[in-house]
């Protein structure tokens, strides 16, 4: 079974190998990628960039491929954490970077105890959440989330969040927040933020 691929820049065509089946990870689709980086195009180079529940570390390697300056990825699962150090050290030896100061760095962090102990802010925020818990039921993690990036300060001014959700998961922003787009890709859809 292959995994999905780079789409572009520095380390485009190269392949993340899919996670071992016995995980619990929903890996991002790669037109919901494509998507994800065509609408955040010219926010991508330099950027400072948080993956929450980044799985195979499919949208950060994404986003290191295409510029950002840094990204931190934050995963509960050992398996999940060792791949995305795996796979970068692999690219890294392949191709190196064209940017010498891009870097990264992978926390081993349950995000639902939340994110204070993050020290650092983003101008890019990518929550990947899973659907379902190991009980196949809906877990529901964007409301929670909205509060959590308010309370740790994590994200810059201008900064944007994209919460990857369930199409029927419903939340209600606070009201610091701007909800200014949604895109739906069947049964998954991606919600847009940005602090007021």
């Amino acid at each position: 079974m292959s995994g999905t691929k780079i789409i572009s820049g520095d380390w485009k065509g190269l392949e993340i190998r899919p996670m071992p089946k016995n995980i619990l990870v929903r890996p991002i689709l790669a037109r919901i990628k494509k998507s994800l980086f065509d609408i955040l195009t010219n926010h991508i180079q330099g950027c400072r960039f948080l993956d929450l529940f980044a799985g195979s570390g499919s949208v950060g390697i994404e986003a290191l491929s295409r510029g950002a300056a840094r990204v931190v990825f934050v995963e509960s699962h050992f398996q999940c954490r060792e791949r995305i150090q795996q796979t970068l050290e692999t690219y890294s030896k392949k191709i190196v970077l064209s940017t010498s100061q891009k870097d990264w760095v992978i926390y081993a962090r349950d995000i639902r105890n939340g994110l204070n102990w993050l020290n650092e802010d983003f101008d890019l925020i990518f929550s990947g959440a899973p659907y379902k818990d190991e009980e196949k039921k809906p877990i529901y993690f964007v409301q929670e989330l909205l509060k959590m990036i308010l309370q740790a300060k994590i994200l810059k001014k201008q900064g944007t969040f994209v919460a990857q959700h369930h199409a029927k998961e419903r939340f209600e922003a606070p009201e610091e927040w701007n909800f200014f787009r949604a895109e739906k890709y069947g049964d998954s859809t991606l919600s847009f933020f940005k602090l007021k």
